[in-house]
């Protein structure tokens, strides 16, 4: 190991260390702030599994059984070759490529970067695409957009325009990261252990990997709930800052608290239209928690959806200004 190799691992091991210090500071503050409050904990953590099992549970779950029962039974191919000749040529991904973007299209956090984990670990698709793959297949599912956000929360009469919005973000910040690359199938994909599998077999083990990773996203909601309920009722900072700090945290109850705000509609909308697109550190976590078994990169992950969130609020604004001008 020659000197500047030496001073690289040495700067490496201190940054290291000082992270596991900061963090485990965090973590006492947390713990310190949960004994003091254990009422708000409480309650943040009834508001947090009300609504995984009202609303996640029965959003993502058919999603993920059937995902995985696919992957199993290798018939991804089916959907993949029908959208592959406009998805090769627009998105340049491969054939197989094409199945996470579609079904993250239809599903929520974190199913799209679930379905492009497993791809990779099968080989079926290489790491670059599955990293660039991300950049885009992991969206809020289409009904919270439309229902919860569109109609509840912003009070659209067309919450459809909410929807195209978000993918057209989603789209344009890939080409950020494509670079004009086109993938192609991979050569010698690995074979998995459950190749040539028994149909109900697959389904069980479908079934129980589901509900395995739903219980996870359960447990990221409930632990960001109650963060999101200490900052609504402790922190001494304006009702705008405090609830988009909660939006950050989790979307689904910041998003809530910002539509009750007294401020322009439009500043409001645009405020949870961002919000949307980065998804919160709460969606951020769970994405982390199904890509652990892999080396695929979280910190690319995140810095694609600060960008996604900088393309839908120009999206949102220059939209806004078309519409003064009619």
């Amino acid at each position: 190991m020659d000197s500047y190799d030496k001073i690289t691992w040495l700067y490496w091991e201190a940054g290291g260390s000082m992270n596991r210090k900061v963090f485990t500071i965090w973590i006492g503050v947390i713990i310190l702030f949960f004994v003091l409050f254990p009422d708000h904990v409480c309650e943040g953590a009834k508001a947090g599994l009300v609504l995984w099992f009202n609303t996640v549970l029965p959003a993502l779950l058919p999603f993920m059984i059937l995902s995985t029962f696919m992957i199993r039974q290798n018939i991804t191919g089916s959907v993949s070759r029908i959208v592959y000749p406009l998805f090769h040529r627009v998105m340049g991904l491969s054939k197989e490529g094409c199945y996470p973007a579609v079904i993250g299209m239809l599903s929520g956090y974190p199913v799209g970067a679930k379905t492009a984990a497993q791809l990779y670990q099968q080989g079926r698709i290489s790491r670059q695409e599955a990293q660039y793959v991300l950049t885009f297949c992991n969206n809020a599912s289409p009904m919270f957009l439309l229902e919860y956000i569109g109609v509840k929360c912003m009070g659209l009469p067309n919450p459809f325009l909410l929807l195209s919005a978000m993918y057209l973000s989603a789209y344009l910040n890939a080409m950020l990261y494509r670079r004009g690359r086109c993938f192609e199938e991979q050569p010698h994909p690995v074979l998995q252990k459950w190749e040539g599998e028994n149909k109900i077999v697959s389904l069980d083990q479908s079934i129980l990997d589901a509900f395995v990773t739903v219980t996870k996203v359960g447990g990221y909601i409930i632990l960001f709930t109650i963060l999101a309920k200490l900052i609504e009722d402790m922190l001494p900072v304006s009702a705008l800052m405090k609830y988009i700090g909660i939006g950050i945290l989790e979307i689904t109850t910041g998003g809530n608290m910002i539509s009750g705000l007294g401020i322009d509609p439009v500043a409001r909308n645009t405020i949870i239209v961002g919000l949307c697109a980065f998804g919160g550190f709460s969606s951020v976590a769970q994405t982390a928690s199904v890509l652990s078994d892999t080396d695929l990169s979280i910190g690319t992950y995140l810095a694609a959806k600060i960008s996604q969130t900088a393309i839908i609020v120009f999206l949102a604004i220059l939209y806004i200004w078309i519409c003064s001008l009619v």
